[in-house]
């Protein structure tokens, strides 16, 4: 059938259309609920970032919880990680709260890369 193995987020990121949107990019948010040992091996933010840092763009990761070290992080290629325990560091009150608490991440990524 002419069929090739390919890894999920590949598939992912070409059904999404994440080349196109890249080349318009000058920063790349990714993130998922725990950077941790796991999202190194396969898991989206990975990828995103593996993409990303191949067509030279800078990319920061937004997540509940980081348990990943910066060598690890800028490894993967990603510049800076943005932990909502950073913020609160109660991680229910994380949960409960996550939009808030978004925002306020978000308005230091703001202040980080747009100046």
């Amino acid at each position: 059938l002419g069929a090739r193995f390919r890894p999920g987020i590949e598939v992912m990121l070409d059904v999404l259309g994440f080349a196109p949107a890249l080349e318009r990019a000058s920063l790349v948010i990714t993130g998922e609920g725990s950077l941790d040992e796991q999202t190194l091996h396969g898991k989206a933010p990975a990828g995103v970032a593996a993409a990303a840092r191949a067509a030279g763009k800078e990319v920061v990761a937004v997540c509940g919880r980081l348990a990943l070290s910066e060598p690890l992080l800028r490894g993967a290629g990603i510049t800076r990680a943005y932990p909502l325990t950073s913020v609160e560091p109660d991680v229910a009150r994380c949960i409960a709260q996550a939009g808030p608490i978004l925002e306020r991440v978000a308005s230091r990524i703001a202040e980080d890369f747009l100046r």
